[in-house]
């Protein structure tokens, strides 16, 4: 009860601040969000650090910051990287699979060892394969456990040949919006407003624009929102976490160049009523290279300077 009453009062001073004086309450979260990336990245030796910071219900982008390490100095940078034609995107496929109305979150999945060859011969490995793998999971641990080899199972054993109906049902979830960092700002904000998608826009901008009512079932939608707050409260993307609120987030990790790796985590908070939502993008050289690990702290911190 303590907590809940330390939560609301936060989030009443938060919205009150922003009545009072928006322009201001803006700067000084855009000030927040500087700082703490460019601390995370000096004391890590990230090479380069990304965040955005959205009003849930408006879509108004109310920070934004894009710094990268160049000559012992973090200076910005213009992002202009998009995703990799990477068929699995965690939170995307798992939604695509519940859709299909012949998987549930408790459906099982046994994925051995951690290696498994698809039917065209390609070997797919989860992160933990030389420990022997995760064996027997539920998809909703495939999913807060970042599974590869649990999504790929389960893809082939839901949509077998029929690999187009898959795509059709994550464009269903994506269209109008653009293959990048953005677009999948725009995806999360959607699964935070129950499955209802609006365009990000400036934080000056005073119309909210909806792309889309419902991107999927209030159903569907609901077992997503619980496997996210799961990946924070169970899963790998624990160091999300805020002792203060409850948050729910998912990531991944890319290998963009040889040795080198972009971590992305985006999330929203509080899970009951969410008020922000939040994405950040770091990308270093080397392992250990753990989107929850990494950029975790991050997106906690950040959480934590907007309660307060």
């Amino acid at each position: 009860m303590k907590k809940l009453i330390i939560m609301f009062v936060g989030l009443l001073v938060i919205i009150g601040q922003i009545k009072a004086n928006p322009t201001s309450e803006n700067q000084r979260i855009q000030e927040l969000v500087d700082s703490v990336t460019r601390q995370e990245m000096s004391n890590n030796a990230y090479h380069r650090g990304i965040v955005y910071v959205v009003e849930t219900k408006t879509g108004r982008l109310i920070a934004h910051t894009s710094l990268e390490s160049s000559d012992n100095h973090i200076v910005p940078f213009t992002d202009t990287f998009y995703k990799e034609d990477d068929y699995i995107q965690g939170a995307v496929t798992y939604l695509a699979l519940l859709s299909s109305g012949k998987v549930m979150p408790d459906t099982e999945i046994n994925t051995k060892s951690g290696i498994y060859v698809k039917p065209n011969g390609e070997d797919v490995r989860d992160h933990n394969w030389r420990r022997g793998g995760y064996g027997k999971m539920s998809l909703e641990s495939v999913l807060t456990h970042c599974s590869v080899v649990g999504h790929t199972m389960a893809i082939d054993s839901v949509f077998g040949n029929n690999m187009a109906d898959y795509f059709l049902k994550r464009r269903d979830y994506t269209a109008g919006i653009p293959e990048t960092l953005m677009g999948l700002l725009t995806f999360y904000n959607a699964i935070a407003n129950d499955g209802c998608m609006v365009k990000i826009c400036n934080a000056e901008d005073s119309t909210v624009t909806i792309v889309n009512d419902h991107i999927a079932s209030p159903e569907h939608i609901r077992m997503l929102q619980q496997g996210l707050e799961h990946c924070v409260s169970e899963g790998l993307f624990e160091k999300s976490g805020n002792e203060q609120v409850d948050v729910a987030a998912c990531g991944r990790r890319l290998q963009i160049a040889e040795m080198t790796y972009r971590l992305e985590l985006c999330g929203y908070f509080p899970v009951q009523d969410p008020q922000y939502t939040i994405m950040v993008v770091l990308e270093k050289e080397n392992i250990p290279a753990s989107a929850g690990g990494m950029c975790g702290p991050l997106f906690s911190r950040i959480v934590s300077g907007l309660l307060f």
